[in-house]
Formats: C-alpha cells, structure tokens, sequence
C-alpha cells in the first residue's frame, strides 16, 4: 500500500514537470490555452500554475489525492525533480 502511494506520488510530480517544461509536443496546446485565457482577471494565477512545476504538483496532488501533506510532498518532490533536471542540463552545457 505504502509503496504504490510513494510511486504515486513521485508519478505526479514527475507528470507535472513534464507538463510544465520539458515535453514539447504540449507546450503549444499550452500555449494557445494561455493565450485564450488571457481576458480572466485571475490569469496571472493561471499562467503561474501551468508554468511552475512546484505549483501545478501541489495543485494536482491536492485534486488527486485530496491531502495536503501529500500535496506538500508532491510540490517538494516536483521542486527536486526541477532542480536536478536543471543541474544535468548545466552539466551538459
């Protein structure tokens, strides 16, 4: 039981990720999303959920598993998942 949450929970952070920077194909769907919602006065909220990883994982894992020490733990693992994508992409540099 413990293990698959612990998998769940890694899942949607490492989802969120994805979705917010590194799968490509998504990223212009995203885009056009953004543009349409423009008009709304709460679209700086919005864009600044779908354009940060800590923020979309702890949303997303406040929906999913509707516990927000989970949440927390999701957002914390999206930040580290984050930053060591980004750490390998300056080794790589």
């Amino acid at each position: 039981m413990t293990e698959n949450l612990i998998l769940n929970i890694v899942g949607v952070a490492i989802l969120c990720n994805f979705f917010t920077h590194f799968f490509e194909p998504i990223q212009g769907a995203k885009n056009r999303l953004l543009n349409f919602l423009s008009f709304l006065p709460l679209f700086i909220y919005v864009e600044k959920t779908l354009n940060c990883s800590k923020c979309l994982s702890f949303w997303t894992g406040l929906i999913v598993f509707q516990n927000i020490i989970i949440a927390a733990l999701c957002s914390l693992i999206g930040y580290l998942v984050n930053h060591l994508i980004d750490r390998v992409e300056v080794w790589y540099e």
